[in-house]
């Protein structure tokens, strides 16, 4: 009975993916899918470089192209395996159905034999071939209802299947020098030299190695799974929370609309009671007026009578009263009709913006919040295309413990309000600056902080600690510490920091890179110490980009490495040297709005710029233009300014 790992392998498994008919000379890539050597080839001519069909990882070709790849020789082991399977009730085997054609000749006669040696399957005629043969006679041939039975299941696990392609030989052994599978003709010839061991010794100890790590790779598969349902949770609630986000909107839509309407309906009932009381104003007035005209009207005839025909004796009789009467009709009257000009009558009332205004602000807001997602903020400054030579505006602090002073100060940050957060290191705190660079406050840490990082909800996440991650709030309080599980090394602390745009956080302990959810759980981990290329030295800083691609910083190894957000690698930038390009000790790593990689050249004493695919720009800050001496800590501000670690100052400059 086949074991529960080869009841799982499906027909999908072993069919090519891109002709989907049963493999022709299986190819493995790097990233472990198969398929047909022609369909690569035939794949390559379209493309200027191959990539995976499946995951899209790009594939580096040996000097032989598609040929030179890894053939997957258990492809034909399991498509055997496959064949021996019981068939469900009422189903007829393909085998039955359509036979097996035969694999040793053109002629398509269907298969009667299977050989174990050849792993060949033959037909009636071929069968007596192959035993005539000397070569052939000792091998084992059983017929295929045999082999559909089952009996021969354990026999074809066991079978060594992997042949030498350059001599149709059985790979027998392993040459530790070159990492391959080589038969004995290959020893004797062009692994004479080499170191090599029988492949049985070889397949035992990788065994144990790989064994040690499956169990890491299930629990990551695991941790994808959780946060592919966190993601479809988040996915599945979205259309509610919009539809909710909606209904506020007409809601408070409504209530907008409604405070206008009451605003209109007052102000017009306040026009209408001001009008009523300026049109009885306005009545009394006209007949005062009119009284006071009448009466002007027969001072003006009473005084020409007397002028006219009275005596002299008439008129001084009357002259006094007359005089008086006269100018306190005058003065009176122009006074009064002073305050009853044409302006003073203008309807005046105070904007409705106002009164709306003050209404919908009692509106309450509506927040939708994704709790399940973060996203970090990004730079605004794009370095690359920045003409000119940056300015040095200030340098901030020295050596010492007091406010502003510092003592090995090794990453910085940015908040959302613009201050730059420094990692004070051996004064076990972290400062405070404004964006000028003005001491604000401090925050005492119980341990050495190595790496600062800034959330979206203004959360600082502090590395140094163990095997720890401080968070604090935005006042600087502790709010929660995460643990950092599954670390090979258990010796130091965790170093770089960064935060992708997916809400996870990227940690670097020792020679690895860990991905965490927004709560603390692993998603992947990823990172290998040796001396190949894509191994990695014990101290690593990290940033991501917009694309959520991790980009290490890896000191000992003097380069710097980019990965997909699988933690695959993707391209390595710069070598050991002091040429353009080149790198001693690069200690932080950023990148700008473009997603250029920028790094901080620690004992070159300058600043480097890379392209996203690694190509070399250029020196963005170096010692003898700006006076930098041994840059760590890098940051870009709100303003287009960098900010720089060094030695016990910061720089801030001009971009």
């Amino acid at each position: 009975m086949a074991s529960n790992a080869f009841s799982e392998i499906t027909e999908e498994f072993l069919v090519c993916q891109i002709c989907f008919e049963g493999f022709k000379q299986p190819k493995v890539l790097p990233c472990l899918h198969t398929f047909c050597q022609p369909c690569l080839e035939r794949l390559l001519t379209r493309v200027r470089k191959l990539s995976c069909p499946t995951c899209r990882q790009d594939v580096p070709l040996p000097q032989n192209g598609v040929k030179g790849l890894k053939s997957n020789f258990l492809v034909g082991k399991l498509h055997d395996i496959l064949q021996q399977q019981p068939k469900e009730k009422g189903k007829t085997s393909e085998t039955h159905e359509n036979g097996v054609p035969c694999t040793a000749c053109e002629r398509g006669s269907p298969a009667e034999f299977y050989c174990m040696e050849c792993t060949d399957y033959l037909c009636q005629m071929c069968n007596e071939t192959h035993r005539r043969l000397k070569v052939t006679r000792s091998h084992k041939v059983v017929t295929i209802n045999d082999l559909e039975s089952g009996r021969f299941v354990t026999e074809l696990r066991a079978r060594e299947t992997s042949k030498c392609e350059d001599h149709n030989e059985l790979n027998k052994f392993y040459c530790d020098t070159c990492y391959q599978v080589i038969c004995l003709h290959c020893v004797v010839t062009a692994h004479k030299d080499h170191q090599y061991v029988e492949i049985e010794k070889a397949a035992e100890r990788e065994r144990a190695k790989i064994k040690a790590k499956l169990s890491t790779v299930k629990t990551t598969a695991d941790l994808h799974e959780k946060w592919i349902e966190e993601l479809q949770t988040v996915k599945d609630d979205w259309p509610l929370q919009v539809q909710r986000t909606e209904e506020q909107i007409e809601k408070q839509a409504k209530a907008i609309i409604q405070a206008v309407q009451n605003v209109k309906r007052e102000k017009i009932s306040q026009l209408r009671a001001m009008n009523a009381a300026r049109e009885k104003q306005m009545e009394a007035a006209m007949e005062a007026a009119e009284m006071d005209l009448a009466s002007a009207k027969s001072c003006v005839q009473f005084t020409d009578n007397v002028l006219e025909y009275g005596s002299p004796a008439e008129v001084m009789s009357v002259a006094g009263e007359l005089t008086a009467q006269m100018e306190q009709t005058a003065e009176n009257k122009i006074a009064e009709r002073a305050q009853l000009t044409k302006g003073s009558m203008n309807l005046t009332f105070d904007p409705l913006e106002q009164d709306i205004a003050k209404l919908i602000g009692k509106i309450k807001q509506t927040t939708v919040s994704l709790e399940n997602i973060q996203s970090s903020a990004r730079p605004t400054v794009a370095i690359g295309t920045c003409s000119g030579s940056p300015k040095l505006l200030k340098t901030v602090g020295e050596f010492g413990r007091g406010d502003g002073q510092f003592y090995h100060p090794t990453s910085l940050a940015v908040t959302a309000d613009g201050d730059i957060v420094v990692t004070d290191h051996y004064n076990s705190r972290l400062q405070f600056l404004d964006k000028d660079g003005t001491f604000k406050k401090k925050v005492n840490l119980k341990f050495n902080p190595e790496c600062v990082a800034v959330l979206p909800n203004g959360e600082l996440l502090v590395t140094g600690d163990g095997h720890r991650i401080h968070v604090l709030d935005i006042q600087g309080r502790e709010s929660r510490v995460i643990r950092v599980t599954g670390a090979v090394e258990k010796g130091l602390s965790t170093l770089g920091i960064a935060v992708d745009d997916l809400g996870r956080f990227i940690v670097t302990f020792e020679y690895q890179v860990f991905v965490l959810s927004p709560s603390g759980d692993v998603i992947l981990k990823f990172g290998d110490k040796g001396q190949g290329q894509q191994q990695m030295g014990s101290f690593l800083r990290v940033a991501v980009n917009s694309s959520n691609q991790i980009i290490i910083s890896d000191f000992h190894k003097h380069n710097l490495k980019i990965c997909d957000p699988a933690g695959r690698h993707l391209f390595t930038c710069g070598s050991l040297g002091s040429g353009p390009g080149q790198l001693i000790y690069p200690y932080c790593v950023i990148t700008d709005s473009e997603d250029n990689i920028v790094v901080a050249d620690f004992v070159n004493q300058r600043v480097s710029l890379f392209s996203r695919d690694c190509t070399f720009i250029r020196h963005v800050l170096t010692r003898e233009e700006h006076g930098l001496n041994y840059p760590m800590g890098l940051t870009l501000t709100h303003d287009g300014h960098m900010a720089v670690c060094d030695i016990h100052s910061i720089k801030i400059l001009k971009m």
